[in-house]
């Protein structure tokens, strides 16, 4: 395909917003196909959807607002992995346990009051073993209170646009105003599936909890898909009398990232089966077809005052979330701006922009130098000059 001017391409990416994103029409696609291929819940809510694009392949009452019981640590653990990165608190802090966090009702790790704990074992027991009291100690030291900690989780909410979630509490336990859809969970959960402390705990079936006294507490985790299904990455499992049996989980096959949610199954075996069952579909019957690969370069470049012509890369893959029938195709075009020496590798050189059949920008990469390029020296400049001349 040849290089359309510099306009066109412009126009034709303007327009791409112009009308319903290609992601918008797949959601539906995709969400009709599966009901009309007789996938069902029995549970209240539920929703299945591609991690990367976002594209809904199933949801059944996706927006109802319910009790989504110990699914509500998924937030906690968002503000807690957001305390971390931003130095706010660190792995390697040590936790002194309060008589209330101590006392919490529920899954427990049977904290000692008054006792020092290591942050980051807090965090692999609420993570492992859903344990209200480390979730209850993690929220008071970071935030002061369990109530200020609770205020960070709704602005999480009200920052990802989420109209049906509120929290009253950081563990789960029954309260007034306390709630959540599957949609916003899934929202919430892709806010933790890559942080690396998640991926430490999140497949971990059993451990041992060492407490400051010399006392083990015997950790099990809840979600019982770590040792069944292949591509598990982790999840949250949830039960009150209110909520019933509840799973948020995530696998991965191949270039594949698919999301769960189930709310209000009947039971505990029934709330693994409905999410064995939305997870295998949407492996049995989508992919993310790699339309480009970022180790292959594009082109290459040349760079004023420099005598290196650099290979350029796409930033990042593009991969495309359809039916494994899908037969589209896509093509790709870019744009080298003017650059000039020295560069340093991860340097925005250029777009890449990805059409589908119909000429519509489907996807926009940085495209990027991977080596450093030097600027050509004094001498080497004036030997050139010279032999001009």
């Amino acid at each position: 395909m040849k290089k359309p001017i510099i306009f066109l391409m412009m126009i034709l990416f303007t327009l791409c917003f112009a009308f319903a994103p290609a992601v918008s029409v797949n959601v539906n696609a995709s969400a009709t196909n599966a009901k009309e291929e007789g996938l069902e819940l029995s549970a209240k809510s539920g929703i299945l959807l591609d991690a990367t694009s976002g594209t809904i392949i199933f949801e059944k009452n996706s927006h109802e607002r319910l009790p989504i019981a110990s699914m509500t640590k998924i937030a906690s653990l968002s503000i807690i992995f957001d305390a971390l990165s931003k130095g706010i608190v660190h792995e390697n802090d040590m936790v002194s346990v309060t008589e209330n966090a101590a006392a919490v009702k529920g899954s427990s790790a049977f904290l000692d009051a008054g006792s020092r704990y290591k942050l980051c074992d807090l965090i692999s027991s609420v993570i492992i073993a859903s344990a209200n009291d480390s979730c209850v100690a993690l929220a008071e030291y970071i935030a002061g209170s369990e109530e200020t900690f609770v205020s960070k989780m709704n602005k999480l909410a009200e920052s990802l646009n989420l109209a049906d979630t509120h929290f009253s509490n950081c563990t789960g336990l029954p309260a007034k105003e306390h709630y959540s859809s599957a949609f916003d969970i899934s929202k919430i959960y892709k806010t933790i599936a890559d942080n690396h402390l998640y991926h430490k705990y999140s497949k971990i079936w059993m451990e041992d909890f060492m407490h400051p006294s010399g006392r083990k507490t015997g950790l099990v985790n809840t979600n019982r898909l770590i040792k069944t299904f292949d591509g598990i990455e982790g999840g949250k499992t949830g039960y009150t009398d209110a909520a019933r049996f509840c799973l948020t989980a995530s696998a991965k096959r191949g270039t594949t990232r698919l999301i769960g949610v189930v709310i209000g199954a009947s039971d505990s075996k029934t709330r693994f089966a409905e999410m064995t069952k939305l997870l295998n579909y949407g492996f049995s019957n989508y992919t993310n077809k790699l339309v480009l690969n970022s180790e292959i370069p594009i082109t290459v470049m040349n760079v004023k005052k420099s005598k290196d012509r650099p290979e350029v890369y796409a930033e990042r893959d593009c991969t495309m979330f359809m039916s494994k029938t899908d037969e589209r195709t896509f093509t790709t075009d870019y744009q080298i701006y003017d650059k000039s020496a020295p560069l340093v590798a991860g340097d925005k050189v250029g777009k890449l922009f990805v059409f589908d059949q119909n000429n519509m920008v489907v996807d926009e990469i940085d495209l990027i130098v991977k080596k450093p390029v030097e600027k050509e020296k004094f001498s080497e400049t004036f030997k050139k000059l010279t032999q001009a001349w």
